[in-house]
């Protein structure tokens, strides 16, 4: 088994102002490579601290993966620091310079000198293309370690690492079942895994997120796949109305696949949401063949006008009530004629509460032909944390209603 280590640049990272996403990524696709991660560090923006790092890692790792520090600007120093760690010199690559220039050339009148930085390169390393950004990555075979450099913008670094793991050619000797469940507690479901008695030798990892649910990931050698596969089976039978899928799929995903296969489209109405249901749906690629649109109802006067909830209704039950988002929901549907309509009218806080409707409470409301939900949920949390799991429940409640759960 191959020993790794994930070293993170920036004083950002240590500084607690970005959160490390990279390590996390990185070490996840390692460990599904059957490659054990020896250690995960972040390091500022000091050449001898990130020489220092590389020194550690170099005297019991095979793979070095660094990100961060590659871009054009004074304390970007990990090409400086890898070099001099290796022995090796910088070189400029003209053929890159040249290209980073004219990329950069399409999107600003003026392209300044020090981004010819970023065409520096450890002398006999492969450079990575950046089809993203401005910064290439470099792959250097040095002394049997293979040290990897990634830019640090995560929507670089993934698809550069995804093209740098085929050529590693990883003894892939493990595998791992990623799958994703909502609207069940952490703790209930580790115990009804438990009480299936899984084979030892299948690791057990869960992950709670406030916005999109568990995931589970369950770990094993290949010789193991069977017995996986059957773990993995026998808890779908048993949390059916949970189960969203498998792999990195989302909620909004999840949401999108079910309306093709039924080819049915969808509208949403929200008010404390603020527009953040809408906006996780498109951001799934082809969206458009099924959301026909929303409307963020803030206002009582847009819930009134567009619409068409009663003026009675808003009076004598409020905008936060089963009333309302019931006629939120038809009249979304009605407004754009979409076979299923969702709504969603809450109290995010941290003021507007009442005795009887405290912060944190939230209706929801999924119509359609021969349907009719409504959810009352209470979620006394920070405001943005409320309306990620309202908003997150409301695509879980449009998913299980095309699932006929409802």
């Amino acid at each position: 088994m191959k020993v790794a280590s994930v070293i993170t640049i920036g004083s950002e990272i240590v500084e607690g102002i970005i959160l490390n996403t990279n390590a996390q990524y990185l070490s996840e696709r390692l460990t599904e490579y059957g490659v054990k991660i020896k250690r995960v560090i972040s390091v500022v923006d000091e050449l001898n601290d990130i020489i220092e790092a590389v020194n550690q890692a170099m005297k019991d790792s095979q793979i070095i993966i660094l990100s961060g520090g590659l871009g054009p600007t004074e304390d970007d120093k990990t090409r400086e620091a890898v070099a001099l760690a290796l022995g090796r010199k910088l070189v400029l690559n003209e053929t890159l310079r040249d290209s980073i220039r004219a990329r950069l050339s399409r999107y600003h009148n003026y392209v300044a000198a020090n981004n010819d930085r970023q065409a520096m390169v450890v002398e006999g390393a492969v450079v990575i293309p950046n089809v993203v950004g401005s910064a290439p990555g470099q792959m250097i075979d040095h002394d049997g370690r293979i040290l990897i450099l990634l830019p640090g913008p995560p929507q670089e670094l993934k698809p550069m690492f995804e093209d740098v793991l085929k050529d590693l050619k990883l003894d892939r000797n493990t595998t791992t079942v990623t799958m994703l469940f909502f609207a069940i507690a952490e703790s209930t479901l580790d115990e009804m895994i438990r009480k299936l008695t899984p084979d030892p030798r299948i690791k057990i990892a869960t992950q709670a997120s406030y916005g999109d649910g568990i995931r589970v990931r369950f770990t094993c050698s290949t010789e193991n796949l069977e017995k996986l596969n059957e773990l993995s089976a026998r808890l779908i039978d048993i949390t059916k109305e949970y189960f969203i899928g498998f792999g990195n799929i989302t909620l909004e995903e999840a949401v999108v696949k079910s309306l093709k296969e039924r080819n049915k489209t969808l509208s949403v109405a929200e008010s404390c949401t603020g527009g953040m249901t809408s906006s996780r749906i498109v951001n799934v690629p082809g969206a458009s063949e099924v959301f026909l649109g929303g409307i963020v109802a803030y206002d009582n006067s847009v819930k009134k006008n567009l619409l068409k909830v009663d003026d009675k209704v808003l009076r004598e039950h409020g905008a936060v009530s089963e009333q309302c988002v019931i006629q939120m929901a038809y009249g979304i549907r009605e407004l754009t004629g979409s076979d299923l309509s969702v709504s969603i009218s809450g109290i995010a806080g941290p003021t507007g509460g009442t005795a009887e409707k405290p912060v944190g409470t939230a209706f929801l409301c999924v119509v359609g032909e021969d349907l009719k939900e409504v959810v009352q949920l209470h979620y006394p949390q920070q405001r943005n944390i409320f309306r990620a799991r309202v908003s997150a429940y409301a695509l879980y409640l449009v998913w299980k209603s095309l699932n006929c759960m409802v």
